[in-house]
């Protein structure tokens, strides 16, 4: 019996995910949906450093275009709230940005896998925003693991 995607990625990346400062996978994965196409094409989520022994208030660490940086600092208030909100606990106290390239990193991930060849798992998923995430997932964790 075939189980739900959502019910399969948090066991799947859930590792890769931590020793990145992710507790929940869902802020990477539900980031272009939390901040929106616009923000999420020039900024990233890196980590997240939280008090010590705490999971809640911390930093998030973003990489973000040197260009849209005022943009995301003016945009601060809001994006916390919409974290936390999706969330549902004040998870993040504060960002903190990082000058650097975003759309590079992006394409240099894209350049270095196979052309044409796809994971079977990946290559019957009809949603081409969900297949895209999927394989930007898969990259990550293979980034990750190397």
């Amino acid at each position: 019996m075939a189980a739900p995607l959502s019910k399969l990625i948090p066991g799947i990346v859930g590792e890769a995910f931590r020793r990145r400062g992710f507790v929940e996978p869902v802020l990477a994965t539900g980031w272009r949906d939390i901040v929106g196409e616009d923000t999420a094409r020039h900024a990233i989520p890196v980590r997240i450093e939280f008090p010590r022994g705490s999971r809640s208030g911390g930093t998030l660490h973003i990489r973000v275009e040197g260009a849209h940086a005022p943009d995301l600092q003016h945009n601060a208030p809001r994006i916390v709230e919409r974290i936390n909100s999706f969330h549902g606990y004040a998870a993040v106290a504060r960002l903190a940005l990082h000058q650097g390239p975003v759309q590079t990193q992006m394409a240099a991930r894209a350049s270095r896998e196979p052309a044409g060849r796809e994971a079977p798992e990946i290559g019957g998923v009809r949603d081409p925003r969900l297949r895209e995430a999927l394989r930007g997932l898969g990259t990550t964790i293979r980034d990750d693991s190397e």
